[in-house]
């Protein structure tokens, strides 16, 4: 398969020109090691090599062709001159003389390409280089030929045979073909036969030329008869096997009792028998509402079977075929039939109206057309065809077309995966539910989604997510009555219809049922998996919905659902479509934010506990929206991650992060630079040119790659896990430190911590309680040890009281950021704050008796004149 892969990968071209040149090498070598220098046979007189170039030619121009479906292999009277030339010329003479001859016949005669005529020359010379050299080797060749000299003339003509025959197979393989090997015996065998007796017939004239040359005109009627006689048996046996195609034909519909099975297996046998591309079979309706059904076999391709064609009476090709009385060649016009260059067309005609056409297009024979005989032998499988089914398999394909029909009808208003309703069905029975006004209950629609399944298929693979999908349609079947309809609408989505009073008692019945039955973990390919459900329900109570608008509407209650913390329900009222609006309004303008300047880099320093220096800063966007201030990133990064604009944001963010740290460049601890800190979001982890784009923006800033650091929180590291280790894996080659936000808050495990290197864990706020709170500050305790334990860094995040600092210290973390320091600011204050923080302790320095200073004095130093700037 690998070399298969390779070949295919090298161009057809590229290949039959390497296995020419190949060839033409094996050539050259043999006839230097063997034929240079040789004198050639010792004769009384030398046959002018222009004289045996000349019968070459002729003999050459005058070929029988056998067919063998896509190639034409070509048999010549060529072997008489090419055996008369070894007994009387010398090697040198007598290769010239044939490459001339064929060069000429191949040139002139068949007009063939460069590559096709380079490559019959470089084999014509290998066979006569390897003819000669049998001959040389086991023949005496002194004076009249004798026994000896004619076994060793009939064993070189045979293996020259062979050969050529097996670099033909060669070449139509190489270049592309079908393999040609399992023909090859019948090649030989046809290719043997000739040889031996064109072999037979020169050796007759060589001893002719010896006795007398005078007599050797006598040989002319011998000559004529035998390749009269091979053109006869290449045609009777063409005839032969078109004959037992047609025959063949004949029993097809008797054998086939499906129509569709018949018409393909007669549109085979027809290709086979006209070595055509494509045979088509149109059926024309028998009323005005139907369609026509063609049918066809292609070539290398797979077939179309009774597939409906529309308006085709419109076509010219339709037109010709209802007015003809028989046969006819079709060349179709510019754009009329793609694929279809030329062709023969039958109609179908029975006793009393036209059935159809039977078509042949595309000659598979190099070299070759279609004849007049080819158009008489169509009309007799045009008739053979329209007689069977005129006599009852015409009835079959009405029966046929109406069970095709249900079946697409299906398949278009199913899930193949759940055989549920699909959408397009389940809007149809909606909007029939609310067109039926003699009801007296209401319409609900329940919209269900599925919880967190994404991380479902992107830990376990997309064909556990589909298992997952087909056994919770099972599921959801299970809860429901008989009456209700539930569909799937894509991905992770289902709906239920069903009736309901207006307090929606059996929509919250059903609702709550669903809920509780998707909490039971699903068995899934040997592993247990849990996934909630988030409904929401939405009921047509003004009468004036359209079904459309009632899906849409419980699709807002479910979404409402997932925002109130997932695995419930909601009932859709106005005011959330409100809020959807608004939502969807607010993410039209964060995609014009990033063009308009309206983002922001803000910028929290990170201090060393210890000695409170700042070391570090984390890089957090800001929306500086024009009529709603400043927004905040909780509120607008969730739209851009749903969006796809966060790969814009988040480009921007990390260009300006960098710039803006090599700015900083002389301050942090003992001035080697402060490190910055940037949010990295899954969408661009995933990018598949992150890690290049990463590396130009350090080029291009200058910011060394010790002072970067990413961070990422642990859904977006176990995104698609094996994609996301190479990832980081190059990202920490580049000398880039990976950083876990919010750390035991996720997945956290000490399996995904082996596989994902990384390089500092950040404590989440949640777990840097109250500092008289013992129980609070376990689980950072225990993250500061596990920490240590791996050899990384901590960092706390939400520090807001001195006792929380103190907490910390003592625990041994090492870094923190947060109010009690500083609050995020913009890049002015924040180069203040670090002027402010490096002048103090330079005065610490200058005085030593000086009470110590830290990121905190800093901060209520600069309160005063600050205090706008803060958010």
């Amino acid at each position: 398969m690998l070399f298969e892969a390779a070949r295919r990968r090298i161009p057809v071209t590229v290949r039959i020109w390497s296995l020419t040149l190949l060839l033409a090498m094996i050539a050259t070598a043999l006839y230097v090691v063997a034929l240079r220098g040789h004198a050639g046979p010792h004769v009384e007189f030398r046959l002018p090599w222009p004289v045996l170039a000349f019968a070459v030619a002729v003999a050459e121009l005058r070929v029988v062709e056998v067919h063998f479906r896509r190639e034409t292999h070509s048999f010549s009277l060529s072997e008489f001159p090419a055996v008369v030339g070894m007994f009387f010329l010398s090697p040198g003479a007598y290769i010239a003389a044939l490459l001339v001859g064929s060069g000429v016949a191949l040139i002139v005669g068949q007009r063939q390409r460069v590559m096709k005529l380079s490559f019959n020359l470089v084999t014509t010379m290998l066979m006569a280089v390897v003819s000669l050299i049998i001959l040389y080797q086991f023949a005496p060749l002194q004076g009249p030929p004798h026994e000896r000299d004619w076994l060793a003339a009939f064993a070189a003509t045979q293996v020259s045979t062979v050969l050529t025959a097996v670099l033909i197979a060669t070449v139509i393989t190489v270049s592309g073909g079908a393999p040609q090997f399992e023909k090859l015996p019948d090649m030989i065998r046809f290719g043997s036969l000739v040889a031996f007796a064109n072999t037979s017939l020169a050796l007759l004239a060589v001893s002719i030329l010896w006795l007398d040359p005078g007599l050797l005109w006598l040989l002319a009627l011998p000559l004529v008869i035998v390749f009269l006689a091979y053109r006869a048996y290449v045609s009777e046996r063409e005839k032969h096997e078109r004959l037992e195609l047609l025959y063949q034909s004949s029993r097809i519909f008797q054998h086939s009792p499906e129509l569709d099975s018949a018409l393909i297996a007669l549109l085979e046998h027809a290709r086979a028998m006209f070595r055509a591309e494509l045979a088509e079979v149109v059926l024309y309706p028998r009323g005005a509402d139907e369609d026509v059904l063609r049918t066809r076999s292609w070539h290398d391709g797979e077939p179309e079977i009774m597939v409906p064609v529309p308006a085709l009476d419109e076509e010219r090709l339709s037109s010709r075929v209802r007015a003809a009385s028989g046969p006819f060649f079709y060349v179709p016009e510019p754009g009329e039939r793609t694929g279809v260059h030329l062709g023969m067309v039958s109609p179908l005609r029975g006793e009393s109206e036209l059935i159809g056409s039977l078509l042949i297009a595309n000659r598979l024979t190099e070299g070759t057309t279609f004849s007049d005989d080819d158009l008489r032998l169509l009309e007799t499988l045009a008739n053979q065809a329209a007689s069977a089914l005129e006599n009852g398999h015409l009835e079959q394909s009405l029966a046929e077309l109406s069970r095709l029909k249900e079946q697409l009808r299906y398949q278009a208003y199913h899930d193949p995966l759940t055989n549920l309703p699909n959408r397009s069905l389940f809007l149809e029975r909606v909007a029939e539910r609310l067109a039926d006004i003699s009801s007296t209950r209401l319409p609900a629609v329940l919209f269900l989604d599925l919880d967190d399944f994404k991380i479902v298929n992107d830990t376990l693979g997309h064909a556990t997510g589909d298992r997952l999908l087909s056994d919770a349609a099972d599921r959801l079947r299970n809860v429901l009555r008989a009456e209700d309809v539930a569909a799937r609408l894509g991905g992770d989505e289902f709906a239920v219809l069903l009736d309901d009073d207006r307090d929606l008692s059996r929509s919250m019945f059903v609702a709550n049922r669903i809920i509780d039955a998707f909490r039971i973990s699903f068995q899934v390919q040997g592993q247990e998996i849990t996934v909630g459900a988030s409904l929401g329900i939405a009921v047509a109570r003004l009468g004036t919905e359209t079904a459309d608008e009632l899906l849409r509407n419980a699709d807002v209650a479910m979404y409402t659902a997932k925002e109130a913390g997932k695995n419930r329900v909601a009932v859709f009222e106005p005011t959330m479509h409100t809020a959807i609006v608004a939502r969807h309004a607010l993410s039209a303008e964060l995609s014009k934010s990033l063009g308009r300047g309206e983002l922001a880099v803000f910028y929290q320093p990170i201090i060393d506990l210890q000695s409170g220096v700042p070391t570090g800063v984390e890089a957090l966007v800001r929306w500086r929206h024009p009529t709603r201030g400043l927004v905040g990133p909780n509120e607008f990064i969730p739209l851009a991650e749903e969006t796809g604009v966060i790969l814009p944001i988040g480009a921007w963010v990390l260009q300006e992060a960098c710039a803006q740290a090599v700015r900083w460049s002389a301050f942090g601890r003992d001035g080697h630079g402060l490190s910055v800190t940037v949010n990295l979001a899954a969408q661009q982890l995933a990018e598949a040119s992150f890690v290049d784009d990463l590396r130009r923006v350090m080029r291009e800033t200058g910011l060394p790659p010790d002072r970067l650091i990413l961070e990422m929180t642990e859904t977006v590291m176990f995104h698609d896990t094996t994609t996301t280790i190479a990832r980081l894996e190059a990202i920490r080659e580049l000398g880039v430190r990976i950083a876990i936000d919010d750390f035991g808050t996720g997945y956290s495990s000490l399996g995904y911590l082996r596989r994902f290197r990384v390089d500092i864990l950040k404590i989440a706020r949640e777990f840097v309680g109250p500092a008289d709170s013992q129980e609070e500050w376990a689980f950072a305790g225990a993250i500061v040890a596990l920490g240590r334990t791996l050899g990384l860094a901590i960092i706390a995040e939400g520090i807001e009281e001195q006792g929380q600092l103190e907490r910390l210290r003592a625990l041994g973390c090492e870094f923190g950021q947060g109010y009690l320091f500083a609050r995020p600011e913009a890049a002015p204050a924040v180069t203040r704050y670090l002027e402010i923080e490096l002048a103090q302790r330079s005065a610490q320095l200058s005085t030593p008796h000086a009470r110590p200073t830290g990121a905190r004095d800093v901060a209520a130093a600069m309160s005063g004149r600050q205090a706008g700037a803060s958010i």
